[in-house]
C-alpha cells in the first residue's frame, strides 16, 4: 500500500468522523479507483455508508435506504470470500449498516448510530485493511 493512499483513506475517515459525510466519499472514492479485489468492495460499502448518511441528512430517505441496502448486500457477499475468520472491519461495517437499516424501519433517526460508529469504532488502522 502506497502512502498516498494510506493517507487518502484516512483523511476520509477523518471527514466521516466530522460529520462531513459527502467530502469523506470523495476523499474515499479518490482511493478506491485504483483499489482492487476485497479492499475495493470494502471501500466501495464505506463509501456506499457516506452517501447514504449524507442522503439521510438531506431529506432523502428512500436513497439512504437503497444505498444501505447495496452496502449490506455488497458487506454479505464479500464476508463469504473469507475462508476462515471474517475481519472486524467488515463485520463492524455490516452491523452498523444493519442497524441504521433497522432504525429506518421503525421510523427512528440512524445518525445517532453513524456517530458512534465513527467515533468509537472507526479506526485509522483500518486503512491497512485488506
Amino acid at each position: 500500500m502506497e502512502a498516498e493512499e494510506i493517507a487518502g483513506l484516512q483523511q476520509g475517515m477523518a471527514d466521516f468522523r466530522h460529520g462531513l459525510y459527502f467530502e469523506a466519499h470523495d476523499a474515499w472514492e479518490e482511493v478506491w479507483r485504483d483499489l482492487s479485489g476485497r479492499r475495493r468492495v470494502f471501500w466501495q460499502a464505506m463509501i456506499q455508508l457516506a452517501v447514504g448518511t449524507h442522503h439521510w441528512n438531506n431529506g432523502n430517505r428512500r436513497g439512504c435506504q437503497s444505498v444501505w441496502n447495496k452496502a449490506l448486500n455488497k458487506c454479505d457477499a464479500l464476508g463469504q470470500q473469507y475462508p476462515a475468520e471474517v475481519p472486524a472491519p467488515l463485520l463492524y461495517l455490516m452491523a452498523v449498516l444493519y442497524d441504521c437499516l433497522v432504525a429506518l424501519e421503525e421510523e427512528k433517526d440512524p445518525l445517532p448510530l453513524i456517530t458512534d460508529f465513527a467515533t468509537a469504532t472507526l479506526s485509522d488502522q483500518w486503512a491497512n485493511f485488506a
